[in-house]
């Protein structure tokens, strides 16, 4: 058995939605090794980082969706990731986002969600995701908000409390 993934490349007025690469392993330890990372797993290590990175390419390979890591395309610079998220324990595919301390505050994140939403729906079925959101993450709350999502319920993910935010069925926005 071979295993194959496409990972479609979005480009976006600003950002190019591409698969992680390795190269993106530096960044991301910085991340998972700052406070930041509180609201998606918490502090880790750079094997479990590796780990993390790797296991994003596996969920496209048994998912066929799965996180998009976005760069600037002027630069090239790495900025965060955004897709659509379905592991075990989650009851529904989610529409997550993570944005990089540098891209923080610049709609970097807005737009990578949106174009990852968008793609979600035109190409796997899926037009009406929802987002698992840590209600002290008021960053996130606020910026599902501005995506058009509204608040569903309470729920608990792997232990932790959440709040599931529904988005608009694409094409509604």
């Amino acid at each position: 058995m071979s295993l194959r993934v496409n990972i479609p490349v979005i480009e976006t007025e600003r950002l190019r939605l591409r698969a992680p690469q390795l190269s993106d392993l530096e960044q991301m330890v910085a991340f998972y090794a700052s406070d930041r990372s509180a609201f998606v797993g918490g502090a880790r290590d750079e094997a479990a980082t590796f780990t993390s990175l790797t296991s994003r390419i596996g969920h496209w390979v048994v998912r066929e969706h799965g996180l998009w890591h976005f760069e600037e395309k002027e630069t090239g610079t790495f900025m965060g990731w955004a897709g659509v998220i379905n592991a075990p324990g989650w009851h529904e595919p989610e529409l997550g986002w993570t944005v990089m301390a540098d891209g923080e505050g610049k709609g970097y994140a807005s737009e990578a969600a949106i174009a990852a939403r968008t793609y979600a729906a035109n190409h796997f079925g899926m037009p009406h995701l929802m987002s698992y959101l840590a209600p002290a993450n008021s960053r996130s709350v606020a910026m599902a908000k501005r995506l058009g999502a509204t608040f569903e319920c309470e729920h608990q993910l792997h232990g932790q409390f959440c709040h599931v935010y529904r988005h608009p069925k694409v094409g509604a926005v």
